[in-house]
């Protein structure tokens, strides 16, 4: 197996826990009717999708040579931004408002789905440093949020997240010298495993927060 495959298969770890956060969000809305743990399960299950999708086009699943890229990155932008956003609001009004437009950006993220089949090869690594970049500055601003909430709160929950959005914006880092030099997949290997890590936390984060 070469060092790309397995940079590859290190993506199956990262869609699992992101599903497995959103149907327990879910399991949890339905009892509390609580909109931020909405919010946090629809944001998921878009980030794992998205992953999965890219998945199935790296592995060219059934033959398939679609450029998935552009799904995954926008499932990973769409679900970190939504997260990021509830960390902001501070009212029930606020809160409905951002369901609302999370269901119009899950539309929206559901017809990027359907014109997989049509988006060109991605031949200029600059694309790829791009669609990297989009999401490490969504996790950033995540990061930089939950920082100033706990800075004011000090709770263990902002602390958790605070920590996993880090950690995550790192694993996003490493990513780049993998996008301009193929030879330095190891350090695409690198990234997803540490990419792993932090989604755990965000787990945890949910779990006991």
């Amino acid at each position: 197996m070469t060092t790309s495959q397995i940079a590859t298969l290190m993506s199956v770890p990262i869609a699992v826990i992101c599903l497995i956060i959103s149907l327990r969000a879910f399991y949890v809305y339905m009892f509390s009717r609580n909109n931020m743990i909405f919010v946090l399960g629809l944001s998921m299950a878009t980030i794992s999708i998205g992953t999965f999708i890219g998945l199935a086009g790296d592995l060219h699943v059934a033959g398939n040579t679609f450029t998935t890229e552009w799904t995954r990155s926008f499932g990973a932008c769409c679900g970190g931004l939504f997260i990021f956003l509830s960390s902001l609001v501070k009212s029930h009004t606020e809160m409905q408002q951002l369901k609302r437009w999370q269901w119009f950006a899950t539309a929206l993220f559901i017809i990027v789905i359907l014109l997989t089949p049509l988006y060109p090869p991605i031949k200029n690594p600059l694309i790829s440093f791009a669609l990297n970049s989009g999401r490490m500055i969504i996790y950033t601003c995540a990061f930089i949020s939950y920082a100033s909430l706990y800075a004011s709160k000090s709770t263990r929950f902002s602390l958790i997240m605070c920590v996993g959005f880090l950690v995550l914006v790192t694993g996003y880092g490493l990513n780049i010298p993998g996008i301009f030099q193929a030879q330095l997949a190891i350090f695409t290997i690198i990234a997803a495993s540490i990419r792993i890590v932090a989604y755990t936390t965000l787990f945890v984060a949910y779990s006991v927060g």
